[in-house]
């Protein structure tokens, strides 16, 4: 079986356990088929897709190096709402994100000419980053995302500053294993 690859900015543990919390309330009163192994919460930066180990170490060597001499830093990021993507009647994926931060978008698109250069075919969708807290809503209720951030949300403010190249090992749980870090 082929192994996933992505990158993106982890969280730190202390995010997580309050997005876990956030999420256990959630889980009383809705319905999702799977929750997200708070391990595995983490925002996307580039889904890479499968790929040969030379090729990967291939970007593991360009992304070493483009860090070691990058020019800006660590940077504070907020989560501040959630969010769907999918129909309002069966969202496939509930999410929390982020407040729009420059440095943010400023390090995806750093990531994903990095990801072109090594030959990487990346999503053309224009960036949304966010946190995968859940996937598939198995009720028939409208969902309504301002109200459950007004119930359950909690701003959540943190510090991003290391870069993760994960593999995803799907019969797992957490699923997400670290091949490489990188710090911002």
């Amino acid at each position: 079986m082929h192994r996933h690859y992505f990158l993106a900015v982890k969280l730190p543990d202390e995010t997580k356990i309050k997005l876990a919390k956030i999420c256990n309330h959630l889980k009383n009163e809705h319905h999702f088929k799977t929750w997200v192994h708070p391990d595995d919460f983490h925002i996307t930066l580039a889904f890479l897709g499968a790929a040969s180990s030379e090729k990967i170490e291939t970007l593991h060597e360009l992304l070493n190096e483009k860090m070691m001499n990058k020019t800006e830093s660590d940077f504070s990021l907020l989560v501040n709402h959630f969010g769907f993507f999918g129909n309002e009647q069966h969202p496939r994926i509930f999410w929390a994100g982020v407040e729009e931060e420059s440095s943010l978008y400023h390090l995806q698109k750093q990531v994903a000419y990095a990801c072109g250069k090594v030959g990487f075919q990346l999503d053309k969708r224009p960036y949304s980053p966010h946190i995968t807290l859940a996937r598939k809503h198995i009720e028939s209720n409208l969902v309504d995302s301002k109200a459950w951030w007004q119930r359950y949300g909690e701003n959540i403010q943190f510090l991003a500053n290391e870069v993760v190249l994960y593999e995803t090992h799907i019969d797992n749980q957490p699923k997400y294993h670290v091949l490489h870090s990188y710090s911002i």
